[in-house]
């Protein structure tokens, strides 16, 4: 049974992959992705260590909440980022 533990550890990889990319990103459209692979790994983690400890129905749940919600955020940010770029015709965080 270690395929859960390998699940976690490849969503642990991915959260520290998405933090890197937002914290070293001056474009608003790579700080967006790099928000998405943190929620990724957030869903990943929720899954494999539901896995873990034998749970059917949590991970689902909150798996469909969680892709809803990264749904949501997508098409905030990017219309956040038509307004931004509208206002300042730059893609670019200073």
């Amino acid at each position: 049974m270690i395929l859960p533990y390998l699940g976690f550890a490849v969503s642990v990889i991915l959260v520290s992959i998405g933090f890197y990319g937002v914290f070293n990103s001056k474009n608003v459209i790579r700080i967006i992705l790099s928000s998405e692979v943190i929620l990724n790994g957030s869903i990943l983690a929720i899954f494999s260590l539901a896995f873990a400890e034998g749970l059917t129905y949590l991970p689902i749940i909150l798996g469909v909440f969680g892709i809803g919600m990264a749904l949501t955020e997508v098409v905030v940010a990017f219309a956040a980022v038509i307004l931004y770029y509208r206002l300042k015709n730059k893609l670019e965080v200073t």
